[in-house]
């Protein structure tokens, strides 16, 4: 299925939204994503945006996508989802981002692995959109939070790894990040682990992915030792200047075991052009209601004549007779903000 047949069955919206799905072509990568990996490996940089005539852009949706390809071997494919991003937090569309995230995962070839790095900014894709009063900016502990409950409604079965740096054990983090008193539970679909899916006494320099715009891969360059172990490597990220001295952040990862039939969709998109329109992109000011319509006319005019083959998908949807409350994500009680003496973190060497 598409990201457009998923996103129609997952939003339970009475509204007719407009979506352009961005996708270079594959080019191969100067460097390795994985050290340790002997074949080729390409990717592509993708961007989703989602709007409606009467509110211009609503959110979007920034990814990498991998390939790793070996003679011999299946292809291994490998999702970034760098950054995650909305205009506005209008109640009439309260839920809608935690649904592109769900559509986007749920379209990836089988057995793709998705990584995410939850760090809270001001802003990650619409420029000055901080400066909006109709958008509610997630603290940290929120930020986590929302992730979680986000990637543990994706409708394929998957096994997932999370974890906050610095916290040593699930009931812990749950209680770091203000999910515990909400009584979250791992879903039927996630078989979720709490922390990294690598052996630990493996070498992090060659096991542990090489990201854009990743707290790892920048601890990874700043390492003198390159035989530091993934144990070693964790307990030193934790005192980092992006997840330690009292800041939250969360890092995922979902590798998809179910079959979804879908496949990698080609496209003949070039990279250059969308660094082009990348660039206009985020010289725009969505930093009000009204900034957000001028820029969304902006951009819309930027992608027909940067993609002229490029068209946007229409998509409306309805609001389901079936009980939804139970999928809404976003309508949550605010974080309990609990004091470090609380959760159990590990003491400086």
């Amino acid at each position: 299925m598409s990201f457009e047949s998923h996103f129609k069955k997952l939003v339970q919206l009475d509204a007719t939204f407009e979506i352009y799905n961005i996708k270079t072509e594959l080019i191969p990568c100067s460097t390795p994503l994985i050290k340790q990996h002997e074949g080729k490996t390409s990717y592509r940089h993708c961007l989703i945006l989602v709007s409606t005539k009467e509110t211009g852009f609503l959110c979007g949706l920034e990814s990498y996508e991998y390939v790793l390809s070996k003679e011999g071997e299946q292809d291994q494919h490998i999702i970034y989802v760098s950054k995650v991003d909305t205009t506005t937090t209008l109640k009439k569309y309260s839920g809608l981002t935690a649904r592109v995230v769900q559509s986007y995962i749920s379209c990836l070839p089988a057995h793709s692995s998705v990584f995410v790095f939850a760090r809270a900014q001001p802003q990650y894709l619409f420029a000055e959109s901080s400066k909006n009063k109709s958008k509610k900016v997630m603290n940290d502990r929120e930020l986590v939070s929302w992730w979680l409950y986000v990637l543990n409604k994706i409708p394929v079965k998957s096994t997932g790894w999370w974890s906050v740096p610095g916290v040593d054990d699930e009931s812990s983090g749950l209680i770091e990040i203000g999910s515990r008193k909400r009584g979250w539970k791992s879903s039927e679909n996630i078989q979720w682990n709490y922390g990294v899916s690598y052996e630990p006494d493996a070498k992090a320099n060659l096991v542990i992915p090489r990201f854009d715009d990743d707290a790892k891969s920048r601890l990874l360059k700043s390492m003198s030792d390159e035989d530091l172990l993934v144990s070693d490597f964790w307990n030193l990220i934790a005192f980092g200047e992006e997840c330690g001295s009292g800041k939250i952040a969360g890092f995922f990862e979902l590798r998809l075991q179910e079959e979804t039939g879908s496949k990698m969709e080609e496209s003949k998109l070039k990279n250059k052009d969308f660094t082009k329109f990348w660039n206009k992109f985020m010289s725009l000011d969505f930093s009000s209601d009204e900034a957000v319509i001028q820029s969304t006319d902006i951009a819309k005019n930027d992608i027909k004549d940067i993609f002229p083959t490029l068209e946007p998908v229409r998509v409306t949807t309805m609001v389901s007779s079936l009980e939804t409350n139970n999928m809404n994500t976003d309508k949550r009680p605010a974080v309990n903000m609990l004091s470090s003496s609380f959760i159990k973190r590990k003491k400086k060497l």
